[in-house]
């Protein structure tokens, strides 16, 4: 195994553990908001920003007197656990891969539902991201959630499905050639 390949591996690693830390700090504050109210974020400091933002999911949790929302504190919290345990999903699929290929071919047909496992995941993201977005605005209201979705990760996931196809047909060629010899 190439240093490239060990980098990688450790960083998927790595940056799946933060994005799953990630998801239970949301769900801590979630669960905080709920029982505690206003309560729960009264030791945050009072400049925090207004515009709050978790993979494309965008609220205004501030209005324009400086206090805090605590619905859309919540619907954000919400849509972070889910956005973020979806990228943590992307990023244990990358390892599982790198781990996989250790040992022999990439191609196999686990590796080739993972990667179609990522493309779906990063597809998903953004559709999550944008029926939380509707969600929100029929909520809150149009001054406080803007309707909007970044489509780089829905590209990249039909990037990625694409390469999942030619996973499949390398496995398929691995297996004819291995049937020759």
């Amino acid at each position: 195994m190439n240093n490239l390949d060990k980098a990688t591996r450790i960083l998927a690693k790595l940056v799946e553990v933060i994005h799953w830390i990630g998801v239970v700090c949301m769900l801590v504050c979630l669960a905080l908001t709920l029982l505690f109210g206003a309560d729960a974020v009264a030791v945050v400091p009072s400049d925090y920003g207004a515009v709050s933002s978790v993979y494309g999911f965008d609220l205004i949790t501030v209005n324009t007197a400086g206090e805090l929302n605590m619905t859309a504190l919540r619907l954000l919290l919400t849509g972070s656990v889910i956005l973020l345990g979806l990228m943590a999903l992307v990023f244990r699929n990358v390892f599982l891969i790198m781990k996989s290929s250790e040992q022999g071919s990439p191609f196999q047909a686990d590796n080739v539902r993972r990667v179609r496992k990522i493309g779906i995941l990063l597809i998903v993201g953004p559709i999550v991201s944008l029926n939380l977005s509707i969600l929100a605005r029929l909520i809150l209201g149009p001054e406080t959630a803007e309707v909007s979705v970044g489509l780089e990760s829905f590209l990249i996931g039909l990037v990625v499905l694409c390469l999942s196809r030619f996973f499949a047909r390398g496995m398929e060629l691995e297996t004819d050639v291995d049937g020759l010899l």
